[in-house]
C-alpha cells in the first residue's frame, strides 16, 4: 500500500477554494488553532465544542497525546496557550476539575475548556456533519463506513510551527484503515497537533500525529473514535450513549475511617492483586483494572478525585464513596478486596447483568456491617469462590434474590464470616456447583437452623 502511494504522489492535487472559504479558513488560523507549550514538549492544537445529547455544547482543547501525556496530566502540570499574535492568551491548570481523557494508541489528547475560568479569547472548529451523524450511531464497526465517504477528498491544515505564523497547507486523502487518515499534505515542522479539515465546507474531520518522509504521506486520525471513547469515558449526557440504560449505574460506600491520616484501599481489581504478589503468570488473564479505571467515576463526599486504589484521608470520620460505572463491566472480581474500613456498602444501583466472575469481591471487608445486593443479578455468574470470606462483622445476610443456576465454584464462599447468625438462601441452585469446599468454615455463630434454604448439599457443608 505505501508503494502505491508513493506512485500516486504527483497525481493527487487538491480542489481549489472560494474566496468565502479562504475568509473562513483565515478566521479559523487566527482564532481556533494555538500553539502549546509545556516544559517538556510543545506542538498544536485547537478548540472544538463537543455535541451533548440535549443541545449542550462542551468546549474542549484537542491536541496529540505525545505533547500532553498521562504523567504530565498527573504531576498536575499547567500548559501555557498562544494565539497567532504569539501572545500568551491563558494558562490551563491541568488539575481534577477539568474532563480529561488520554489514548496514547490514537495519540490524543482532550482537555475541557472552563470558559469563564479560563477566559479565553478564542473560536471554535465545527466538526463535519457525518461525523456529528455517525456520533449517533450504536456501533463502532458502522463507523466505517466514513472511510468511503472521506476517500480522495481535498483537506487542508493548519500548521502552526514553532516561531511561525501560522500557515494552511492544502492535500488530498490517500486512503483510511479504520481510524487512521493517510493523506499527502507539504507541512511546516513540527506542526504535529493540527487540525484536519475538508476543504469543500472548512469543517473537521482529524488530527495529524506523524508523517513519512520517505514516502511523502502524512498519517492522522480521525476524530470520531476518540470522541467516541471520550464520551464513553468522561460522561453519561453526551450526545452518544448506547448504554444509556446505565446511568443511574453506581455503588455507594460508606467508609469509617478509625484515625487520621489513614490510607485505604478504595476499589481493587484482581490484575492488581497479581501485580502486587508477583503472580507474573496472572497479570494478563484478567482486565478488571482497565475495565474499572477507564469507566469508573469516583467521588468522595460528592467531590471528584482522580481513580487510584488507594486514598489517604486527612481526618478520620465517616466518608461517602460513590463509584458510577460509565460502562457494564464483566468482571468484578477482588473489587472490594482488603476494604477492612468499609462499614456499609449498597449494590442496588449496580448493573451485573453480564458479570460472569464475583470471587474475592468482598473478602476482607471486616468491618461491613450492612451489604444491599437485593437488585444484584447474578444470572452469568460462574464464580463465587471466597465472595464474601472474612467479612467479620456481618451479622446477617439475605441472598435470596441470587440465582446460581450457572455457578460452578462457591468455594470459601462465606469462611471467616464469624458474627454472622442468619443467611437467606433460599433460591440457592447448586446443580452445576463442582466446588462448595469450606463454604461455611469459621462461622462459628451460624447454625443449621439459621439457614434459609432447602437445599440439602448446602446443609451437609454446615
Amino acid at each position: 500500500m505505501v508503494d502505491n502511494i508513493k506512485e500516486k504522489n504527483n497525481e493527487l492535487y487538491p480542489e481549489p477554494v472560494t474566496l468565502k472559504a479562504t475568509e473562513k479558513i483565515i478566521e479559523q488560523m487566527n482564532n481556533a488553532i494555538c500553539r502549546i507549550y509545556n516544559k517538556n514538549k510543545n506542538g498544536n492544537g485547537f478548540f472544538l465544542k463537543i455535541p451533548f445529547r440535549n443541545n449542550i455544547l462542551l468546549p474542549v482543547l484537542i491536541t496529540n497525546y505525545h505533547i500532553i501525556d498521562n504523567e504530565y496530566i498527573l504531576n498536575k502540570k499547567n500548559i501555557s496557550i498562544y494565539l497567532n499574535n504569539h501572545k500568551k492568551i491563558t494558562t490551563l491548570k491541568l488539575d481534577n476539575n477539568r474532563k480529561i481523557y488520554t489514548n496514547e494508541k490514537n495519540d490524543i489528547t482532550i482537555i475541557e475548556i472552563k470558559e469563564k475560568e479560563d477566559k479565553l479569547n478564542n473560536k471554535y472548529l465545527e466538526l463535519d456533519d457525518n461525523i456529528i451523524n455517525h456520533l449517533k450511531l450504536n456501533s463502532n464497526e458502522e463507523l466505517y463506513c466514513l472511510n468511503n465517504i472521506y476517500s480522495n477528498e481535498s483537506i487542508y491544515m493548519l500548521n502552526y510551527p514553532e516561531d511561525n505564523n501560522i500557515t494552511v497547507s492544502y492535500g488530498k486523502i490517500l486512503y483510511l484503515n479504520n481510524t487512521k487518515l493517510f493523506y499527502q499534505c507539504n507541512i511546516n515542522k513540527n506542526s504535529f497537533g493540527s487540525p484536519i479539515l475538508l476543504a469543500n465546507n472548512q469543517k473537521l474531520i482529524g488530527i495529524f500525529n506523524s508523517n513519512s518522509t520517505k514516502y511523502k504521506y502524512n498519517k492522522g486520525d480521525l476524530l470520531i473514535y476518540s470522541l467516541i471513547e471520550f464520551s464513553k469515558n468522561i460522561n453519561k449526557s453526551l450526545l452518544i450513549n448506547k448504554e444509556s440504560d446505565l446511568i443511574n449505574n453506581y455503588i455507594i460506600g460508606i467508609f469509617d475511617i478509625k484515625e487520621d491520616n489513614q490510607s485505604i484501599r478504595i476499589i481493587s481489581s484482581y490484575e492488581q492483586y497479581c501485580r502486587e504478589y508477583k503472580f507474573d503468570k496472572y497479570e494478563k488473564e484478567y482486565e478488571n483494572e482497565k475495565e474499572i479505571k477507564d469507566y469508573c467515576e469516583i467521588k468522595i463526599n460528592d467531590e471528584l478525585i482522580p481513580f487510584s486504589y488507594f486514598h489517604t484521608f486527612n481526618k478520620k470520620g465517616i466518608y461517602k464513596i460513590k463509584y458510577t460505572f460509565l460502562l457494564n463491566i464483566t468482571k468484578i472480581d477482588y473489587m472490594f478486596y482488603g476494604c477492612s474500613s468499609l462499614a456499609h456498602l449498597d449494590l442496588s444501583n449496580f448493573n451485573t447483568n453480564i458479570v460472569t466472575n464475583m470471587s474475592y469481591i468482598f473478602r476482607g471487608c471486616s468491618s461491613l456491617t450492612s451489604i444491599n445486593v437485593s437488585n444484584i443479578n447474578t444470572n452469568n455468574v460462574t464464580d463465587m469462590s471466597c465472595m464474601f470470606s472474612w467479612c467479620s462483622s456481618l451479622i446477617t445476610l439475605n441472598l435470596s434474590n441470587f440465582n446460581t443456576d450457572n455457578v460452578t465454584n462457591m468455594s470459601w464462599m462465606f469462611s471467616g464470616c464469624s458474627s454472622l447468625i442468619s443467611i437467606d438462601l433460599s433460591n440457592f441452585n447448586t446443580n452445576n456447583v463442582k466446588d462448595m469446599s469450606c463454604i461455611f468454615y469459621g462461622c462459628v455463630k451460624l447454625t443449621k437452623n439459621n439457614i434459609i434454604t432447602n437445599n440439602k448439599k448446602i446443609l451437609e457443608k454446615k
